[in-house]
C-alpha cells in the first residue's frame, strides 16, 4: 500500500509538472482561445473603439473610430471620438485634418497636429464638439482623442 501510494505520488507530481510547463508555454494560445469563445473585447474608452473610417494619404493613414459614450451603466452625456496617424515614419511634420463624425455631410472639426511637439489644436463648426482632450504618441503613430457632448 506505501508503494502504490508513493507511486501515484509520484505521478501526480509529474504530471503537475507537465501541466504547469503546457500552461506558462502555452499562455498565448490559451488566452486568445478564451477570449475567442467568451467574445471578451477591450473597452472602448481604453482603445478607441472601433474604426469607422480610414482614409489614405499615400504615406501614412488616418483612422476615425466611432464616437464613444460608453459607460459602465449606458451612456455618459460627454463623451469622445479617437483619431490615429500612422506610420509615424510617414507623418509630415503638421497634419491638418478635417472630419465629419456624425456622417451629415458637413465638416464638423478640423484638427491640426504638430507630430514634432505633439501639440494638437481644433477649430470646430459643430457645437457638440468641445476641445481636445489629449494627443498621445503611439507606437507607430500619434492618436488624438476630441470630447464630444451627446446630441
Amino acid at each position: 500500500m506505501k508503494k502504490l501510494k508513493s507511486f501515484l505520488g509520484y505521478i501526480w507530481a509529474v504530471a503537475a509538472i507537465i501541466i504547469a510547463l503546457a500552461t506558462f508555454f502555452g499562455q498565448s494560445y490559451f488566452s486568445r482561445a478564451l477570449v475567442a469563445t467568451t467574445g471578451i473585447t477591450v473597452n472602448p474608452r481604453y482603445s478607441g473603439g472601433e474604426i469607422i473610417k480610414t482614409v489614405d494619404h499615400g504615406n501614412y493613414k488616418t483612422a476615425m473610430h466611432r464616437p464613444v459614450f460608453d459607460a459602465l451603466i449606458g451612456q455618459t452625456k460627454e463623451g469622445f471620438i479617437q483619431i490615429n496617424w500612422a506610420p509615424a515614419a510617414g507623418l509630415p511634420q503638421v497634419i491638418s485634418e478635417g472630419f465629419d463624425y456624425n456622417s451629415d455631410g458637413k465638416e464638423d472639426f478640423i484638427v491640426t497636429l504638430n507630430t514634432a511637439t505633439g501639440k494638437a489644436t481644433l477649430a470646430s463648426s459643430n457645437p457638440a464638439v468641445l476641445d481636445i482632450e489629449k494627443s498621445y504618441h503611439l507606437k507607430n503613430g500619434w492618436a488624438v482623442r476630441v470630447l464630444l457632448k451627446q446630441p
